[in-house]
C-alpha cells in the first residue's frame, strides 16, 4: 500500500531496512521505524493543530504502544496519550507518559478502574451510565472528581464491527441527567468514531455521518443541561490533511496515530504531508511452484498489502518488486505469499513491505532507528509488539 510512496519519499528507510537485515541486526517479522521521520511528522502535525487551535492526543497502538516512540512524539508538544484500551494506558503510564483519554474504543474493566484513576487521566470516555457509576464510586474513594467524555451513537451511524456502543442520541438527555447526579464524575465532552475517513472515489478525507450525531449530542447536553462542553473530539484519519476539518466542523480535539508514521490511506496518494516512517521486513523462506513465501507474524488483515521489494540491497530490490497475495483472515499468517512471475527471488533474500498495520495485534518485533537520513544508522533497540524492550 505504501511501498511506492516510501521508495519515493523515504528511500533511505528502505535502504536501512535492507542493511539491518543483511547484517543480522534484525530478524524477519520486524517493523523498522524511522525515529527522525516520526519526529518530523509530529512537528508538522503539531504546527497544523496550533494553526487551528486544536488539541491532540497521540495514539500509539499502531506502533505497538512503544514508550520510546511516544517520548519522541511528545517532544513536539503532543504529550498526552489516548489509550485504545486500559492495558495501553498502564503500559505508557508506567513509562511516565501523560494519559489524556482512556476508554474510547475499549471500556475500563470494573476491577481496573482504580489503577487507571491512579494514572490521573485527563478524561475517561464512557459508553453507559453503569460505567460512569463505577468510575464515580472509585473516584469518590480517592477524593477526586473525574472528567468524563460521552461516546454518542445513532442507529444509522457508521460503526465498525466489534466497536458498537455508546449513548443513543434519543436517550442522551435522560442518561446525562442520571450521570450529573453522581459525585465522582463530571461530563466535559463528547466523542464518536470514526468521524473522518478517506474516500477512494474523491481521493480526499471526508466527514462521516457520525459527525452530525456528535454535534447534535453536544447541543443536547449544552442546551438541555447547561453542561460546559470542553471537548468535542473528532478521531479517525487525523493528520495534517484533516486537522483543519476538525475546526471546520466544530470540533476542538483530535487523536492522530497513523499520521506519525505517514500511513493513513491518503499518504499512499500524496507527495506532501507526513513522510512514510515505517516498513516491515521479512525474508524469503522458500519457493514453491510459482510462489515465494516470506516469514509472517506481522501481517494485518486490513493492511492492504500489495507488493514487496526483494533482494540483497535496495538497488537490487527496486528492480525486483513482487506482487503480494492477500492472506485470508481465516488462517494464521505463518507466511506471506508473493507471486514470482518473471522475478528471481532466492531463499534468504530480504523482503521489504510497507502497508497499513496495527502492531499491537501482531507478534512482530519493532526496531527503532535513528540517523537514517544522514547515513549514520543507529539501532536504538528492539521491542516486542506491546512496547517491551527485548534487546
Amino acid at each position: 500500500m505504501f511501498l511506492d510512496m516510501t521508495a519515493k519519499r523515504n528511500p533511505n528507510l528502505i535502504k536501512a531496512a535492507f542493511q539491518l537485515h543483511r547484517e543480522g541486526a534484525i530478524y524477519p517479522n520486524t517493523y523498522v521505524l524511522d525515529m527522525d521521520a516520526i519526529r518530523h511528522n509530529a512537528k508538522i502535525i503539531k504546527e497544523e493543530a496550533d494553526k487551528y487551535n486544536i488539541n491532540l492526543y497521540m495514539m500509539t497502538k499502531q506502533i505497538g504502544r512503544n514508550p520510546e516512540v511516544a517520548r519522541a512524539i511528545s517532544e513536539s508538544g503532543i504529550d498526552k496519550i489516548v489509550a485504545v484500551d486500559p492495558w495501553e494506558a498502564l503500559t505508557l503510564g508506567k513509562a511516565g507518559m501523560k494519559i489524556g483519554n482512556v476508554g474510547h474504543l475499549v471500556q475500563i474493566p470494573s476491577h481496573m478502574i482504580r489503577q487507571i484513576l491512579d494514572l490521573k487521566p485527563e478524561v475517561i470516555t464512557v459508553f453507559t451510565v453503569e460505567k460512569a457509576v463505577e468510575i464515580s464510586k472509585e473516584a469518590e474513594k480517592l477524593g477526586i472528581k473525574q472528567d468524563i467524555v460521552l461516546k454518542i451513537i445513532n442507529n444509522d451511524d457508521l460503526i465498525y464491527e466489534g466497536q458498537v456502543g455508546g449513548f443513543k442520541i434519543d436517550d442522551l438527555l435522560e442518561c446525562a441527567e442520571r450521570i450529573n447526579e453522581l459525585e465522582g464524575v463530571r461530563i466535559v465532552g463528547v466523542t464518536a468514531f470514526p468521524c473522518f475517513l478517506y474516500n477512494e472515489q474523491t481521493k480526499d478525507i471526508e466527514k462521516t455521518r457520525n459527525v452530525t450525531t456528535l454535534l447534535k449530542g453536544a447541543k443536547i447536553l449544552k442546551e438541555g443541561l447547561g453542561i460546559d462542553i470542553k471537548q468535542i473530539n473528532f478521531p479517525s484519519a487525523n493528520s495534517t490533511f484533516s486537522i483543519g476539518l476538525i475546526k471546520e466542523n466544530g470540533g476542538n480535539y483530535g487523536e492522530p496515530g497513523h499520521a506519525f508514521t505517514g500511513t493513513t490511506p491518503i499518504h499512499a496518494k500524496r507527495m506532501e504531508g507526513e513522510i512514510p516512517a515505517m516498513v516491515y521486513v521479512s525474508e524469503i523462506s522458500h519457493c514453491y511452484n510459482d510462489k515465494a513465501y516470506t516469514y509472517g507474524g506481522g501481517f494485518y488483515r486490513r493492511g492492504h498489502v500489495k507488493k514487496a521489494m526483494v533482494g540483497k540491497s535496495f538497488n537490487e530490490g527496486i528492480n525486483n518488486i513482487l506482487d503480494a497475495e492477500t492472506i485470508s483472515a481465516e488462517n494464521i499468517d505463518y507466511h506471506g505469499v508473493l507471486d514470482i512471475d518473471d522475478k528471481k527471488p532466492q531463499v534468504g533474500d530480504t523482503a521489504v513491505y510497507a502497508f497499513r498495520t496495527q502492531i499491537f495485534v501482531t507478534r512482530s518485533e519493532v526496531a527503532l532507528v535513528e540517523g537514517i537520513q544522514e547515513g549514520n544508522i543507529n539501532l536504538l533497540g528492539i521491542y516486542d509488539s506491546l512496547g517491551r524492550k527485548i534487546r
